[in-house]
């Protein structure tokens, strides 16, 4: 309960702010905060799959007698990373300011160059209580940045200063203040030379990790390349009509997500103790509670969509109100495609994952540019339908073909 307490505590207060924001900002100012927060999406993934993901594996079991030294070193590594990282985005950033025609991208992407490593630190002292099975000090840790980041976002909008730059400091200024505040309780080793030393623990966490690099970059085209095709081929405006028809995937997807942390080790332990083919029945279980449920969220939304427009963003985006349905099924495919790839992750195939998120990001890129181009927006919405629809065709047939149907016990005998 406590656990998802703080999933909630952090979904709930992005998903606030990101619908504040579209209410709050005009559309090219929402544009280029949807553009960097898809970079932040991609720089995210880099750190939760080599430094995160390992930690949350290696930390129990390699450091369980080193916490705190480990912990001191995995926040030297974060720090390097976070350096490199930003150093990039740095460059990014100038790139922007020069050739952008507005000035609106170049300072969400400043902004963004200030949270990215307030938010890394953030996830690792909040991931860290984890390790030592204490989840209530890390919903702690998630109610206080929640907190301060409404009142900061809210404090700016009252005092007319809100931008996208002045969103992202927000961020940062919560993530830091929360980070601090967990870490004091972590008490963390940061004398360099302890052991476990700096080495042989990214070592480690790149030997765990790299296969997870490759799948997270797959993973975040299909739901952020638009953003820059969009904001290319058509503009900072449209860029955010965009983000706000697809923060209509958000609620399900986070339920999807939420259930998936329950399904996922259920499946796995089914492997380990019946094999491939003892996953079979679960899985099409889980795959037919994903299809139920999203088509029942598809009908609510697809039916109720001008109200639900009127009540995110307050009678914003109604032109583009017919697309919703649209939207909402690409998000049924998606989060149906949960159940074939838990299946793949369950029989311990990472190399299958990667071929999914790779045929959808591969639909993405190449079917987004031609029907952008033609259809506009339509055709952004069109190329997230098609991505949903590649990756759910491509787990589904890998998850097919290693996966042998039960054989019966008459057959046996």
């Amino acid at each position: 309960t406590l656990a998802l307490l703080d999933q909630g505590l952090i979904s709930g207060s992005n998903f606030l702010i990101t619908i504040l924001l579209a209410r709050w900002l005009a559309p090219e100012q929402y544009g280029a905060y949807a553009i960097a927060f898809s970079a932040f999406l991609l720089l995210g993934s880099i750190h939760e799959a080599l430094v995160i993901e390992p930690m949350t594996v290696l930390g129990p079991s390699w450091y369980a007698s080193q916490r705190k030294e480990y912990l001191g070193t995995v926040l030297w590594i974060t720090g390097v990373l976070g350096l490199v990282l930003v150093g990039v985005l740095v460059s990014v950033t100038l790139i922007a300011h020069h050739f952008a025609a507005s000035g609106d991208l170049a300072r969400a992407l400043a902004g963004l160059c200030l949270s990215t490593p307030c938010v890394f630190l953030f996830w690792v002292a909040r991931y860290s209580f984890y390790l030592e099975q204490r989840p209530g000090r890390a919903a702690a840790g998630s109610a206080l940045y929640s907190v301060l980041l409404i009142a900061g976002t809210l404090s700016a909008f009252r005092r007319g200063v809100l931008s996208p730059f002045v969103a992202f400091v927000a961020i940062a200024l919560a993530a830091l203040g929360s980070a601090v505040f967990m870490l004091i309780r972590l008490q963390p080793v940061l004398k360099r030379g302890s052991n476990p030393g700096l080495r042989s623990v990214w070592n480690r966490h790149w030997h765990y990790g790299r296969w997870a690099l490759g799948t997270a970059g797959m993973r975040w085209i299909p739901g952020n390349v638009s953003y820059a095709l969009t904001g290319t081929l058509l503009g900072l405006a449209d860029v955010g009509t965009l983000k706000a028809l697809l923060n209509l995937f958000t609620p399900l997807g986070q339920v999807a997500n939420s259930f998936s942390n329950v399904f996922q080790p259920y499946l796995s332990g089914v492997f380990g103790r019946g094999g491939r083919s003892a996953t079979k029945a679960p899985v099409r279980l889980v795959t037919l509670l994903y299809f139920g449920g999203g088509v029942l969220y598809w009908v609510l939304v697809s039916v109720l969509k001008v109200p639900v427009l009127r009540l995110f963003y307050g009678g914003k985006f109604l032109e583009s109100a017919h697309l919703v349905p649209w939207v909402c099924c690409g998000a049924v495919l998606t989060v149906v495609s949960y159940g074939p790839a838990m299946g793949l992750r369950a029989i311990q195939s990472p190399s299958s994952i990667f071929a999914a998120y790779f045929a959808a990001g591969a639909v993405s890129v190449v079917f987004g540019i031609a029907a952008i181009w033609l259809y506009g927006l339509a055709g952004a919405i069109g190329s997230f339908v098609l991505s949903g629809a590649a990756v759910l065709a491509v787990a589904a047939v890998l998850y097919a073909r290693q996966v042998p149907a039960p054989v019966p016990n008459d057959c046996r005998e």
